[in-house]
């Protein structure tokens, strides 16, 4: 009873910090980029919050109890560098934009027609790992309350739904900077239990022993394009959602914007160490564990109190909400502004409506966490980081219209090609995916600077000829 009314309360008061935002939210730029006014100490754990969800907390603590920190490098250690990246070289170019969406920034470089494909290209990324977040609230809600899987994933989607309708960008940052306090309360508690309760001398060792598998697992080409593709996906991909450009856009200065992200890398590193070393502990606590992304729910379920159970499920389902109200938030913000060009309220809490009902069907066919929200974000490196970069950093963008729509096509024929036509034995699955993500960036790349290359010799040449002197007559 006090698991559940605790549950309930937590609920009810996210549900309320919604309502109390929503009354300030008059234009769109209040619903998505809270009115430019986020300061540093609200944007920190904002940022923090939009990535360090299900998959970061129990994704990466039961991917690493079945095994080794290898297949967990795409998070927390390419999240976590690639947060500092975007901090040094992207969030102040960003927020010097004044615009909504990513694609925003695509359509003023290259063309309204480059937007447009750009955010279908994106869309299923935020569908697929909102729904990696539903199904880890199902879990939760499973775990905690008995409650049925499907259960318990309406229940959760719905209070994100709710609040994120009513208060838009400045109710998620409210409830971001509330969640992320219960989440370390959480992962401190369990932490704690999981130092006393497994075998140390076993433990220890081995988590210092798995920070030597970070390298690629056998030698050859296949191998090593999985490795730098798990680098690469997360790394820099990720630094083009829409999901973390949004909170770029909704800090109050570039400064503010720059600082918070790089400060959010180093948070978000500290807290992602505590699940490697509670999924290493597990293969000690729960060496016949079969659901392993059920590991911290069990974990704690097994060995805290109701009381402190409740909170660490409540820091938990707030790490999981944080997030999912961060993506439900990006592929509205993308859905009204870049596809079907509305700026009235209605429209954009309506759409909040078909995200999340489409997400929902996706999270009923999918088992794996992990998996689920990293590889849904491959088009964002392999078709949408290249063109962008090269936006904010090329001068002269504009005049290459072309070159987005290689780089974009190019990064995904590459990408779609090694999926399908590339069998190599020596990798997993997953592997082959991550190798698939490496050879579509390059072709990106490639295909950009192919149009511009192409060009530049075209005009010279014509230079050079005009130049040439004339025969008399």
């Amino acid at each position: 009873m006090t698991l559940l009314f605790g549950i309930g309360a937590y609920l009810v008061f996210l549900l309320s910090i919604g309502a109390v935002a929503g009354r300030k939210v008059k234009t769109v730029e209040d619903y998505l980029v809270a009115k430019r006014r986020l300061p540093f100490f609200m944007a920190v754990p904002t940022i923090v919050a939009t990535w360090f969800g299900a998959g970061s907390c129990m994704g990466v603590s039961g991917t690493v109890h079945r095994g080794s920190f290898y297949e967990v490098i795409a998070d927390p250690f390419a999240c976590s560098c690639g947060l500092v990246i975007a901090g040094l070289f992207f969030a102040a170019r960003f927020r010097r934009t004044e615009k909504f969406t990513i694609s925003d920034v695509l359509g003023k470089a290259y063309g309204k027609q480059v937007e447009r494909f750009s955010s279908l290209l994106m869309l299923p990324f935020y569908v697929g790992t909102l729904a990696s977040q539903m199904l880890a609230l199902g879990v939760i809600f499973h775990i905690a309350t008995g409650l049925d899987m499907q259960m318990g994933i309406l229940i959760g989607s719905a209070i994100v739904v709710l609040y994120t309708m009513a208060g838009g960008m400045w109710a998620v940052s409210c409830t971001d900077f509330v969640q992320l306090a219960l989440l370390i309360v959480g992962l401190t508690l369990l932490f704690t239990i999981t130092w006393r309760s497994a075998p140390l001398q076993e433990t220890l060792p081995q988590f210092w022993h798995e920070f030597s598998e970070l390298k690629p697992q056998s030698l050859g080409l296949f191998p090593f394009l999985a490795f730098i593709g798990q680098l690469l996906m997360t790394g820099l991909g990720a630094i083009m959602g829409q999901d973390l450009i949004q909170r770029f856009f909704s800090c109050r200065t570039e400064k503010v914007a720059k600082w918070s992200t790089i400060t959010a890398g180093g948070g978000y590193f500290a807290l992602g160490l505590i699940p490697l070393f509670i999924g290493v502990a597990g293969r000690a606590l729960y060496p016949h564990l079969s659901a392993s992304d059920q590991l911290l729910p069990q974990l704690a379920r097994d060995h805290l109190s109701t009381f402190t159970f409740s909170l660490f499920a409540a820091g938990l389902i707030a790490a999981i909400m944080s997030t999912a109200d961060s993506y439900l938030l990006a592929g509205t913000a993308i859905l009204t502004q870049n596809i079907f060009k509305t700026k009235n309220l209605k429209m954009m809490r309506a759409s909040n409506l078909i995200i999340a009902a489409v997400s929902f069907t996706v999270a009923m066919f999918s088992k794996s966490i992990f998996n689920l929200m990293v590889h849904s974000g491959a088009t964002l490196f392999v078709s949408i980081f290249v063109p962008t970069a090269l936006a904010l950093y090329g001068k002269k963008a504009n005049n290459y219209p072309l070159a987005a729509w290689t780089s974009m096509l190019s990064g995904l024929v590459g990408w779609l090609g090694w999926l399908f036509l590339i069998k190599p034995h020596v990798l997993s699955f997953e592997e082959h995916l991550f190798a698939a993500a490496t050879v579509g960036g390059i072709a990106s790349l490639c295909g950009y600077y192919v149009p511009v290359v192409t060009r530049y010799t075209h005009s010279t040449l014509r230079i050079g000829i005009s130049a040439a002197p004339k025969p008399r007559a």
